[in-house]
């Protein structure tokens, strides 16, 4: 199976790419940064999908995970901070989409994974923008499997909860922030990267034929928590 990762440079979108690799899969890495064999890729341009498509030809699987996340209240957060959340987390997933419809070879199937997160339903402090962003994903999958579906290609999505990426390093550095996360987790833990690739395997082969428009939590049990 050929399979595009978006966000193949760090964290969940070069474990994803890693472990892929290593179970016989044609990745191809993609990132706005060109390290660990990814091919430089701006999400956001949909000029450049469209020039990715054309080179690799059509492909059966398709992981979105390019994001970004910062902090802050909605009032220190300026419209151009909440505007390229949007843009890339969720525009940069949509065009993803978008080019693997349009790629898609009549008469076979492929499958589209999307990374939301734990904070599409559990939203945080001083991260709204990224919230809503999340909340998107969430949404935009449900949408895009009514309409991949009558032609072979399933969407759903993984919302990672707390993983161990470059991303969450400041907040799984702080004793406290661990401490309130095992709190809250009924695992107990903080997950690893690889956790949330084996999910996205799942989802991308034929074992989840019958799963599309859903959102997989791969989060130690912390949407389940309600105290």
């Amino acid at each position: 199976m050929k399979v595009i990762v978006t966000g193949a440079a760090s964290g969940i979108g070069k474990e994803v790419s890693d472990y892929l690799s290593s179970e016989t899969y044609e990745v191809i890495r993609v990132d706005v940064q060109e390290k660990f064999g990814a091919k430089q890729l701006d999400v956001t341009d949909e000029a450049a999908w469209s020039q990715l498509f054309g080179e690799v030809g059509p492909v059966q699987g398709l992981v979105n995970c390019a994001g970004i996340r910062t902090r802050g209240t909605i009032l220190e957060t300026s419209m151009a901070v909440f505007e390229q959340h949007l843009k890339v987390n969720v525009t940069g997933t949509w065009l993803g989409i978008k080019g693997l419809f349009n790629s898609h070879e009549v008469g076979s199937e492929a499958s589209i994974v999307n990374i939301s997160s734990v904070n599409a339903l559990i939203a945080v402090p001083e991260q709204a923008h990224y919230v809503a962003s999340k909340g998107a994903i969430s949404a935009l999958t449900k949408a895009a499997a009514i309409e991949g579906a009558q032609m072979g290609i399933r969407v759903n999505a993984i919302g990672p909860g707390a993983i161990r990426t470059p991303m969450t390093a400041e907040r799984l550095n702080d004793p406290e922030q661990i401490s309130w996360l095992e709190g809250r987790i009924p695992a107990g833990r903080v997950g690893e990267p690889n956790e949330i690739a084996s999910v996205a395997k799942f989802l991308l082969s034929a074992e989840s034929s019958y799963i599309t428009g859903t959102t997989i939590f791969a989060d130690g049990g912390w949407t389940s928590n309600g105290v």
